[in-house]
């Protein structure tokens, strides 16, 4: 029997440098007529380049048709030294930069026909976007390979320097590890990177130095007291702030955690305000308890907003068909649902970047223009569709560090900015999750596992729209430690001598003049004699850097002809300061006496005044009756 041998090129899609993802384009055949194996391995370098090299055997599974050549399209810029090689030697290689990708074709040396005939070629390139240097720490990235291609097998070895130190996390868990000599080794399978692809990180903190400028404008009437947003301290961040200029009257803390520095502008003020300071990631949380949500905010993180229109029938008709084939009850797998929807729904949209006005679109936008999103919109509609489906859910806006935007995008602004969502576990607390770079980034998993690359500046959570960031930010990876470290300032506020017999009332300020975050404590007053009415010791709220807080507290006072000294002692956190105070009777306080005095001067003068009075009409009904 005699078939027709037909001559087609197979296209193989690679979303990432690495990414392996294959996508047949049907010339004349289907893509169930060939199956690859691959053996791939990804060599680290201790510079961050990665050598790949890809041993790859095309099986075709049809005597009908048989390939003459190989192309993939790389999302990346950076590839170097690609060569490709057979049994007969090295095969013709040719690349075309476009845009923000490259496309190597490959042309066989010979062509095999016949079913169960296999072509064995082996693909080598070089990229720099596999691994990267973050300050003292080194992160290693590589994309998931597609489940809807015809893969028979896929055996990938990613080696990495020994000097980079142990992984602080990895994800997914590898099938095996193993040292040789100088090199690490972790091996991984099919099975494993259909679902996500490969996330390492070494190191566990990361530094940053910031610098932010707000511009406060007043061009009102009448004086306004204003605010501007500072980074927050978070579950995964610890913020240093070493200068504010012009200070602030205060720095207070929102429902979300966001801290305000409020300032007082007379009417027709321009003030630039400058912000600088350093900031301490973890790649896991600081502590290990939990935070729980209370029932009030649990209603507020869940409802309906502007951009989060959660109660939208297209968002809960949406959720339905997340869930109808794959119903759980577990938080975390519903957001892992919702999640992978909004991956694989939504597409990253590069021409909207060039508006110099982007508007943002919302969720259920979004979700009807799934083709035009940014960091925004896969925020929104993940924000939307858990809250929908009752999980607690908010916003997170800052810096985000990205050697590559073409892989990693930021969209907020000009400066680097980034916007990515987090929800509430009970179980696990706040979990950071990012869609939008796991879409651009052809599958690298940033909801099993984050990384040390996202600062956040401010967390929307009870409004959508609120509070604001400046888009005047500029961040640098930062070598120099620190240890967050607040400064309290204490004072008593009361007069020195009071009146015994009278309720007291005094106040005790307390200023945090340190850069960090005072975290709550106790505040504890202490008399010798005075009675304190209430309890004499109180939970003081947490205080960020350049904050201040005034408690109040009732004394009672002696019997009124009781005349003393007391000590008035306030402890907090070991820090101890007293003040002296004297207790006098109210007949002997100089206010007292100022105003007996006057009070016996006016008796006197009023009787001294009577008396001459009647002196005066007694001598002139005296002289009428002489008269």
């Amino acid at each position: 029997m005699q078939f027709k041998k037909l001559c087609i090129s197979l296209f193989f899609l690679i979303l990432l440098a690495t990414s392996n993802q294959l996508l047949v384009t049907r010339v004349f055949a289907s893509e169930s007529d060939f199956s690859t194996r691959y053996d791939t391995t990804y060599d680290v370098t201790s510079d961050g380049s990665t050598l790949v090299t890809e041993k790859i055997t095309l099986k075709n599974l049809t005597s009908q048709y048989y390939v003459s050549n190989f192309s993939l399209t790389i999302g990346s810029t950076t590839l170097y030294d690609v060569s490709a090689s057979d049994q007969q030697g090295a095969m013709e290689v040719k690349t075309d930069a476009n845009g923000q990708k490259t496309t190597i074709t490959i042309n066989f040396n010979a062509q095999i026909a016949g079913a169960g005939k296999e072509q064995f070629f082996t693909l080598r390139f070089k990229s720099k976007d596999f691994a990267q240097s973050l300050g003292k720490t080194w992160e290693v990235n590589l994309p998931k390979i597609p489940g809807s291609t015809n893969i028979d097998s896929y055996n990938l070895t990613l080696s990495v320097p020994v000097a980079f130190g142990d992984p602080t996390s990895i994800s997914p868990h590898p099938k095996s590890e193993s040292q040789a000599y100088d090199k690490l080794f972790f091996t991984f399978d099919k099975s494993q990177l259909e679902k996500s692809g490969i996330s390492v990180n070494f190191g566990n903190i990361q530094y940053f130095d910031f610098s932010i400028k707000y511009p406060l404008k007043n061009r009102s009437l009448f004086p306004v007291v204003t605010s501007i947003t500072l980074p927050p301290d978070t579950e995964y961040q610890d913020i240093n702030i070493s200068r504010i200029e012009p200070k602030p009257v205060n720095v207070t803390i929102d429902d979300d955690g966001n801290y305000l520095a409020w300032y007082r502008l007379p009417r027709g003020t321009i003030e630039e305000i400058m912000v600088t300071g350093s900031a301490k990631l973890y790649i896991k949380k600081k502590l290990k308890d939990q935070s729980t949500i209370s029932a009030d905010k649990l209603t507020v993180l869940t409802k309906s907003q502007r951009y989060w229109e959660s109660d939208n029938p297209s968002i809960k008709e949406t959720l339905s068909s997340i869930f109808k084939d794959n119903p759980t009850n577990n938080t975390a797998q519903k957001a892992e649902l919702i999640y992978r929807y909004v991956v694989n729904t939504l597409k990253y949209s590069t021409k909207r970047l060039n508006d110099n006005d982007i508007q943002r679109l919302g969720a259920i936008t979004a979700l009807n223009n799934p083709d035009s999103a940014v960091c925004m919109e896969f925020t929104d509609l993940f924000i939307a569709l858990a809250r929908a489906a009752g999980i607690p859910a908010r916003e997170l806006d800052g810096f985000a560090y990205s050697a590559n935007q073409n892989l990693r995008p930021l969209s907020l602004a000009r400066d680097l900015l980034h916007a990515w969502p987090e929800f509430y576990d009970p179980d696990l607390g706040w979990v950071m999750v990012d869609p939008t770079w796991e879409n651009t980034s052809g599958g690298v998993d940033y909801f099993n596992k984050f990384d040390l690359n996202h600062l956040a500046l401010s967390i929307k959570g009870v409004s959508s729209e609120y509070p604001t960031i400046s888009d005047d930010v500029k961040v640098s990876l930062s070598k120099v430690e620190f240890t967050a470290k607040s400064e309290l300032n204490l004072s008593i506020e009361t007069p020195d001598s009071i009146w015994a017999g009278f309720p007291v009332k005094i106040a005790v300020r307390v200023l945090n003049q340190g850069p960090s975050i005072q975290a709550p404590i106790n505040l504890t007053i202490l008399t010798q004699k005075l009675t304190i009415q209430g309890a004499n010791t109180v939970n003081l709220d947490a205080i960020p850097a350049f904050g201040q807080t005034t408690l109040q507290f009732n004394l009672k006072t002696p019997l009124v002809w009781q005349s003393f000294e007391d000590t008035i002692t306030v402890v907090v956190d070991g820090q101890i300061i007293s003040k002296q105070i004297q207790i006098k009777p109210f007949f002997q306080t100089i206010e007292v006496q100022y105003v007996a005095g006057g009070l016996a001067f006016l008796l006197v003068g009023t009787y001294a005044g009577t008396l001459g009075l009647h002196w005066y009409q007694k001598r002139r009904l005296s002289g009428r009756r002489r008269s």
